[in-house]
């Protein structure tokens, strides 16, 4: 139980700074929603954002959980210096080769006017990928405080400077506040969306003086006896990060291509994406649990790969796993207009609501994926990985090719509950004969059946008025989360 609890606190400093940060980060949304009342200008937002995702799995090629992998068994500075040359050598070229073509990739990908923005997310790029290893460090020598504590101060800064450039700026300048003149003179008042971007990009060159005692640490090493089974080791796991993110980020690039424009009243194929991009965010929540389980998990599970209880050990993590991201899908589900009147401030973006249990669902899947993926990581088969990718990847095009032109962004929601649910299968029943986990899904399965009745019976739930309904959610809400303490504080005791 002791490792448990070591995890369990790892995994709440991780999670506390993450949804800390992230409530800050989400504070924006309500700001972005009003400043910019055309979804096509958020529409933009997200779908260059979705490409940056896809591109930071390339910069960072798999190195972070090889490093996690070579660093228990190779000397750790050896490992730091060799996984960090590679990442700083590919980065450098490849945000090299977006500087000199921004023009033209900003005319490929539909957005002409972006090659400026395009610009500075090359740079952004390079930035979080050269940050990449020294933030694996931390996490490998748990040093959770520090990795949590620079994370938040990025946030805080980012959040900031919108604040300052979307809002504060325009009103001084509006109201002639003393000085105005001067900020009217170097304030670019058409840049309009641009200061997203430039607010992200000052704010993760400012991590680079936060971390210097770890990027200071790096040394460009080309040892080949070294870099070859790291390669070779990693190779599988970026061709599963880059099949991941199309999985994560497909469906608003897609979206974008296959929705005719006349689907929705008043709504451009752009600006159905904003609306569904801004709904996606109200997933974060049960991402703020996978990403906390991640920082604290990778570690914890290579740490303990030898030790001869570690599958009754990754069982029981993943018992507390899954109910926690239940818990999260119910509560979320059934206070999701609650929480779209909180965060999406513009009517128009609340259209899509009812998509947010169903976008939760792929994520609780994806969690469990996540967990399950352990096996081949340990086993050094991480091959499997990228074949269990690649299969979601194919379903993910063909669901959203299908169904986008159907019924919309419904068919996105849709298809990432398939994608998740194949992949955890597949992992599963695969990850039994090679490496096998006493999991005891018997006893979650009825917490799922209850979970997936409630979440149905929500939506049937409605007094008419929206505060009475709010309060009635909220009271329904702590009275689960008291009945799950007291059905699982018996196993507690136990454990």
């Amino acid at each position: 139980m002791g490792k448990l609890r070591s995890l369990a606190s790892q995994t709440a400093v991780y999670g506390i700074s993450s949804i800390l940060g992230r409530l800050l980060n989400y504070a924006l949304v309500p700001l972005h929603t009003q400043v910019f009342p055309d979804s096509e200008d958020l529409g933009v937002v997200t779908g260059l954002y979705a490409y940056v995702a896809i591109l930071m799995v390339i910069y960072t090629f798999g190195m972070e959980t090889a490093f996690f992998r070579f660093a228990t068994k190779d000397k750790l500075s050896t490992t730091f210096n060799t996984t960090s040359t590679a990442v700083v050598a590919v980065s450098t070229l490849f945000s090299a080769l977006i500087l000199l073509f921004a023009t033209e990739i900003a005319i490929a990908i539909g957005y002409p006017n972006a090659s400026t923005l395009i610009v500075w997310l090359a740079i952004i790029l390079w930035i979080d990928s050269i940050l990449a290893i020294p933030f694996a460090r931390l996490r490998l020598e748990n040093k959770a405080r520090l990795f949590a504590t620079a994370k938040m101060l990025n946030i805080i800064i980012n959040v900031g400077l919108q604040i300052l450039f979307l809002m504060a700026i325009p009103f001084l300048i509006s109201n002639q506040w003393p000085g105005y003149s001067f900020i009217e003179s170097v304030y670019n008042s058409n840049l309009g969306i641009g200061y997203i971007f430039l607010a992200n990009l000052i704010a993760n060159a400012l991590l680079i003086p936060m971390l210097w005692k770890s990027v200071s640490k790096i040394r460009i090493r080309v040892e080949r006896d070294k870099l070859k089974p790291i390669l070779i080791y990693a190779f599988p796991i970026l061709i599963t990060g880059v099949a991941g993110m199309f999985n994560e980020q497909l469906d608003k690039i897609l979206l974008e291509q296959l929705l005719p424009d006349d689907f929705y009243d008043n709504l451009t194929s752009t600006g159905a994406v904003g609306v569904y991009g801004q709904t996606f965010k109200l997933s974060i929540f049960m991402m703020l649990a996978i990403q906390a389980f991640r920082y604290a998990g990778e570690p914890f599970f290579f740490s303990n790969a030898r030790d001869p209880e570690a599958p009754d050990l990754f069982a029981r993590v993943m018992h507390y796993f899954v109910l926690l991201s239940l818990l999260i899908l119910v509560l979320v589900s059934i206070n999701v207009d609650l929480i779209g009147f909180i965060f999406l401030r513009n009517p128009e973006y609340r259209l899509a609501l009812y998509l947010v249990p169903i976008l939760l669902l792929g994520k609780f899947f994806y969690g469990i994926y996540i967990n399950l993926s352990i096996w081949f990581k340990l086993t050094d088969k991480t091959a499997y990985g990228m074949y269990f990718s690649i299969a979601g990847a194919l379903v993910t095009i063909v669901g959203n090719l299908i169904l986008i032109p159907l019924i919309g962004y419904l068919g996105c929601a849709i298809t990432s509950v398939l994608c998740y649910g194949s992949m955890t299968l597949f992992c599963y029943f695969k990850g039994q004969k090679h490496y096998p986990i006493p999991y005891n899904f018997k006893v979650l399965l009825p917490y799922f059946l209850v979970s997936c009745t409630l979440i149905a019976m929500s939506m049937l739930l409605e007094y008419g008025d929206f505060v009475i309904d709010s309060i009635a959610r909220i009271f329904i809400s702590i009275i689960i989360v008291i009945a799950i303490y007291f059905l699982e504080k018996p196993r507690l005791i136990k454990n």
